[in-house]
């Protein structure tokens, strides 16, 4: 049987659905908020398993969009400093809306519009877009030029997915960064405990952070951060900006969520563009890591008014960029203690 896309409305929220019937993968993505992947479910050991945190209902999706699924931050992802910054002379100031910074950006928030719709027999994608002047105009005033972003998600039986194309279609250079709010969720069977759960992360080093916001320095890793070996999800506690990463043989970071009860793994694949990596434990559930892939670090923008490279990203009018992320379902490569 075929992939199949659906469309439904819950509690006036928009939903996409796509399924392969026959084996039980499905994801659901929402262009009313955010154009977040909030549910997913891959093939482990031949069965489908939840591998993102959903929201409970709509109603808590609506109301905190950066807490559940793959919340998509863009045209910044984490924190400007008191909402404000200078580019080219000019001083901008964008809402603030956490602890006196402003954060994730303005996508996050805004409905996306869907653009195309394909299944096929061993996959399905849907692909929609976001402009801010169209689709958040009362943020054109706080950024320096238009930003357009454009993502398609493709499921198949192992793997999930999103590819990002960032347009400038304005007559200004574009800063830019993005970033996705990743929450993964172990273990990866209901025959596994939290203590079989494993995070293995290949960075060296993190940013130092002053209440969330970069000096503009790095430092070596503690040991209770330090995941290159692996380190257990039961107890871990982080919110931090891990830098320094060290690529595979094809050029991208692999991270590994590993369920080692059962020897399988969920791999969070990214190119080198998403240079820094935000690792977070929420709160609200103790089964969940989020690992969060970013082109730049928390407050680039002001580091690079300072001379510090952050990872802001800047296209000139008219270009493009394409980046994608892969969630990918797998037997475990690598053999852990």
């Amino acid at each position: 049987m075929a992939f199949q896309i659906h469309e439904e409305t819950n509690d006036s929220v928009q939903v996409i659905h796509i399924s392969d019937p026959s084996s039980g993968v499905s994801a659901r993505i929402s262009p009313t908020l955010g154009w977040n992947l909030f549910e997913l479910h891959l093939l482990v050991d031949d069965k489908p398993v939840p591998v993102l945190m959903s929201p409970t209902s709509f109603e808590a999706l609506k109301a905190s969009p950066s807490r559940f699924g793959n919340p998509v931050l863009f045209p910044f992802p984490n924190r400007i400093q008191k909402g404000q910054f200078q580019w080219q002379g000019k001083t901008y100031n964008t809402p603030i809306n956490n602890g006196g910074n402003a954060i994730h950006g303005y996508a996050l928030r805004s409905v996306w519009h869907v653009k195309e719709k394909l299944a096929e027999n061993d996959f399905a994608q849907v692909t929609a877009v976001w402009e801010l002047s169209k689709d958040a105009p009362e943020h054109v005033e706080h950024w320096p030029a238009d930003a357009k972003i454009e993502i398609t998600y493709t499921l198949t039986k192992q793997e999930l997915k999103a590819t990002a194309i960032v347009t400038n279609p304005d007559t200004k250079p574009l800063p830019w960064g993005l970033g996705y709010h990743t929450y993964f969720l172990l273990p990866l069977s209901g025959r596994s405990h939290l203590n079989d759960a494993e995070v293995i992360i290949p960075a060296s080093r993190r940013w130092h952070l002053e209440q969330f916001l970069p000096t503009g320095t790095k430092e070596a890793l503690p040991a209770a951060l330090d995941f290159r070996n692996g380190l257990p999800l039961k107890g871990l506690k982080a919110d931090d900006v891990l830098t320094d990463l060290a690529h595979n043989a094809d050029g991208r970071v692999e991270c590994l969520l590993k369920d080692k009860a059962i020897g399988w793994e969920i791999v969070l694949s990214t190119p080198r563009a998403f240079s820094e990596l935000v690792v977070f434990t929420p709160s609200w559930n103790a089964n969940s890591i989020a690992i969060e892939p970013y082109t730049q670090t928390t407050d680039a923008i002001n580091l690079a008014g300072k001379g510090i490279d952050g990872g802001l990203r800047v296209l000139e009018p008219g270009k493009s960029e394409s980046i994608d992320l892969r969630i990918i379902s797998r037997k475990s490569t690598r053999r852990t203690q």
